[in-house]
């Protein structure tokens, strides 16, 4: 089996993830694009059964320096590529064509692909939310509330962007995040923050909004009933930073709010932290997301 034919087939079939929700278009897209890395690299006719682990570290070199992509990247990218590679690697293990596998073995079975030794994980203060909201309105009538979401919630951008209303049930106070809203499909039902109440009351009363409606609909797509994407969402808050004279975090955006959540939320129990904010993996909570701090 080849290289190309293999990626090929697994990003053909391979749509649905094992507890049988949908893949992503996003996810599907960063699949794709990491393919096409692997091909440029290794080969359209390379055998798969010949990606020992030896063949590994040259790869790990080049697409650090930017050999692969055109740009350099960090360790985190690379490892996002190799860790992509076991999966197809493995698929194609249980995929069977005639009563035969279309691979005997994985032979990156027992391969560790590098792991960041330094990963930039910042977060943001609350002197800086307080100043990003006070220029919000100016970037966009829709920022002030989903700076406040992204504050109070702790949840990922793309979740956040993907709330209708009638994912909130105001009456007992409760905000529905739907499996297809979550990165590892699971869906949840936490109280409304009470900072974020208000906000969304007049929001919903300046709109006139009920029912499946957006909370943050696309400007100019809102037809196609398309919310607001994550890279228009982050030239809204790169403008605020600007605006307000406050300095962006270094390798970090959107996700420094839900470290900030995170962090602020130490002398909580752990299990209700990680449910409330979306963990699955109260290691990736520990490790991750909640970091050491002058007054702890």
């Amino acid at each position: 089996v080849t290289l190309d034919a293999l990626l090929a087939r697994y990003l053909a079939q391979a749509t649905h993830a094992r507890d049988g929700s949908l893949k992503t278009e996003r996810y599907r897209r960063d699949c794709a694009k990491r393919a096409r890395y692997l091909v440029e690299w290794f080969g359209a006719q390379c055998e798969v059964a010949k990606l020992t682990p030896d063949r590994m570290q040259p790869y790990v070199r080049a697409r650090r320096a930017g050999e692969v992509s055109g740009r350099p990247v960090r360790t985190r990218s690379v490892q996002c590529d190799l860790v992509f590679l076991k999966s197809v690697l493995h698929w194609a293990t249980g995929v069977f064509d005639d009563g035969r596998p279309l691979l005997e073995r994985n032979p990156l079975a027992g391969f560790s692909p590098p792991r960041e030794r330094d990963p930039k994980r910042p977060l943001i203060d609350g002197a800086a939310v307080k100043a990003l909201l006070g220029v919000a309105e100016i970037v966009s009538p829709q920022l002030p509330l989903l700076i406040v979401l992204m504050d109070t919630t702790g949840r990922r951008l793309s979740s956040v962007l993907g709330l209708r209303w009638d994912d909130f049930d105001f009456e007992r106070g409760r905000i529905r995040w739907r499996a297809e809203l979550d990165k590892t499909r699971r869906a949840s039902e936490i109280p409304i923050p009470k900072a974020a109440l208000a906000p969304l009351l007049a929001l919903r009363r300046a709109r006139a909004a009920i029912g499946a409606s957006l909370v943050f609909p696309h400007p100019r797509r809102s037809r196609a009933g398309q919310p607001v994407t994550r890279h228009l969402a982050s030239y809204w808050l790169t403008r605020a930073f600007e605006l307000a004279g406050v300095p962006k975090p270094d390798g970090s955006l959107w996700h420094a709010f839900r470290r900030r959540w995170a962090t602020t939320r130490k002398h909580l129990p752990l299990n209700d932290v990680a449910a409330a904010g979306g963990w699955h993996d109260l290691t990736t909570l520990l490790t991750c997301y909640q970091q050491p701090d002058e007054d702890t």
